[in-house]
């Protein structure tokens, strides 16, 4: 190798170092601490009663610590639980990654992770892509952090926007929620078990899951007994503390309302909905009841939408009758699912016929059929497997027959059907008539419940 190919090999690998290193001893922009304003958004029911309180532009309620120093239970468990040598290293912590490796080579899968509380502020500052890259721009900024900043002040950044589950964020905000004082009054089992959700916020949700909580509080204390934080005694006294919990905010009606009310309006600062409190109370009782008594035909789930005709406002909207009911996906909003509508579309088709010149006493064959379709051969069947013969539109209309329906929508035509029902809002049928075939009637196309 010559020596002037030396020379530029040499150059070529020096660049990304001289690089990094003039990352890392450049100064941090001070707008990188500067949240952007989040003004508060409340919805409130038809009485001006809080359903809850959001912030814009966010899902997450935050509150910054006050000045003065960080309360010493909070420093004790956040650095046991997230990163015993914060003091002392660099940014990142070689000793933690090489023991990360180790167990996940050990392992075969990953199973250990190794982010400084630095690392993890880099990261709510500056996202990053799940990538190799994206972990390594995420190991500089740690890095200049730590040269640039104070780590008291990396410390509470970190403490102010740590994600604490239940849409919060910042140790402040986590103990006013769940404990319903400020931080620097917590016990140190209290300040444990918020250190001890980082990891996982939904896992360890007190509320959720209090065993789980407590036995994640339990290690924490542990770790901080370990690092000469505490003594032993002082440990099992903190174990044995209840913990004081709060029940969760009762300003938390309503949830999936007030999700798709949300999604469609961000930037408002206040949104009065039409809700009944009452009756949204009424509705919740009586959904629960119901699946109650239909257990042993296996229903678990219920979504219930009442409106004011008249005016269209939205009196009860409940999107399943358990908002935090994980087993049962109570979470989606049954509201909002497009599901099958099974006969509710019915009375749409013979309005197009009464309008178009039938009248209710018009005779229908309930006889079986046979229609051409896309899809082959379609022959229906009435939910009893029976036919009446001749029937009367009114009758086959009150008796929900599907055959007559179904000869109906083919002597109406799929199109004028399908428009008659988009014109009443059913906008998620958009496909083609050929899509859907005469069995719109009976339900071929998914719709929402509202």
């Amino acid at each position: 190798m010559t020596r002037r190919r030396r020379i530029l090999l040499l150059g070529l690998a020096a660049a990304p170092l001289a690089a990094a290193l003039g990352f890392v001893a450049a100064p941090v922009p001070e707008s990188l601490f500067l949240d952007a304003p989040r003004a508060a958004v409340r919805f409130t029911d038809r009485r001006g009663g809080l359903l809850t309180e959001r912030r814009a532009g966010t899902a997450q309620r935050r509150a910054v610590l006050p000045d003065g120093p960080i309360p010493p239970h909070v420093r004790a468990a956040f650095i046991a639980a997230e990163d015993t040598r914060f003091e002392v290293h660099p940014g990142i912590d070689p000793l933690a990654i090489a023991r990360a490796v180790w167990t996940d080579v050990r392992s075969r899968r990953v199973v250990s992770g190794a982010s400084t509380i630095t690392q993890q502020l880099a990261r709510l500052l500056v996202p990053r892509e799940r990538t190799l890259v994206g972990k390594l721009r995420e190991a500089l900024w740690a890095i200049r952090l730590t040269v640039q900043e104070p780590r008291e002040r990396i410390l509470r950044e970190y403490l102010d926007r740590v994600p604490l589950g239940a849409d919060l964020a910042g140790v402040e905000a986590a103990s006013e929620a769940y404990f319903a004082r400020p931080a620097e009054r917590l016990s140190l089992g209290q300040a444990a078990l918020l250190a001890g959700m980082v990891r996982a916020p939904a896992r360890f949700d007190p509320w959720r899951h209090p065993d789980a909580a407590r036995r994640r509080r339990d290690e924490v204390l542990a770790r901080i007994a370990a690092g000469g934080a505490i003594d032993r005694e002082a440990c099992e006294s903190a174990r044995s503390v209840p913990l004081d919990l709060v029940e969760a905010s009762a300003a938390f009606e309503a949830p999936h309302l007030v999700a798709a009310v949300a999604a469609r309006l961000p930037e408002a600062a206040l949104v009065e909905t039409t809700l009944d409190p009452e009756l949204q109370t009424d509705v919740e009782v009586i959904a629960r009841s119901e699946l109650r008594a239909l257990a042993d035909r296996g229903v678990t789930q219920a979504a219930v939408l009442v409106v004011d005709n008249a005016s269209g406002e939205v009196l009860a909207y409940t999107g399943s009758a358990g908002f935090f009911d994980e087993r049962n996906a109570g979470q989606n909003d049954g509201v909002r699912a497009h599901r099958q509508p099974g006969s509710a579309l019915k009375p749409f088709v013979y309005g197009l016929a009464l309008e178009t010149g039938w009248t209710s006493a018009t005779i229908l064959p309930d006889l079986p059929q046979h229609f051409a379709t896309p899809a082959g051969d379609y022959s229906p069947q009435n939910y009893d497997r029976r036919v009446h013969g001749p029937v009367r539109l009114r009758a086959a209309l009150a008796n929900s027959y599907n055959v007559p329906a179904v000869g109906l929508v083919e002597r109406l035509g799929v199109e004028p059907a399908l428009a008659v029902l988009r014109d009443a809002g059913f906008e998620s049928l958009a496909a083609s008539a050929d899509d859907y075939g005469v069995g719109v009637v009976l339900g071929n196309g998914d719709v929402t419940l509202r």
